[in-house]
C-alpha cells in the first residue's frame, strides 16, 4: 500500500514557480483537480506535474525561405 501525499496551494505554487493565483485559476478552469477537506484545499503533486507538457524543440538553423522574404521586404 502506498501512502498518498498532498501539498497545499502555496507549496505547489512555490515548487513549480508560479503564483497561488495561477494555481487557483487552473483549478477554476478544471485543468487542475483539487481535494477538499472542510476549508482546506490540497493538491496531488502528480496532478500538478501533469499540467506541464513538453514543448517541441525549436530548430536554431535559419531557413533559407525566411531570409529571402526578409531580403525582399528590405528592398
Amino acid at each position: 500500500m502506498t501512502i498518498r501525499t498532498y501539498e497545499s496551494l502555496p507549496t505547489a505554487a512555490a515548487r513549480i514557480g508560479v503564483s497561488v493565483k495561477t494555481i487557483r485559476r487552473r483549478i477554476a478552469e478544471g485543468v487542475l483537480p483539487v481535494y477538499r477537506c472542510g476549508r482546506i484545499l490540497r493538491l496531488d503533486p502528480d496532478d500538478v506535474d501533469a499540467m506541464f507538457s513538453r514543448y517541441p524543440q525549436w530548430s536554431t538553423a535559419p531557413q533559407a525561405s525566411g531570409r529571402a522574404r526578409t531580403a525582399q521586404r528590405a528592398s
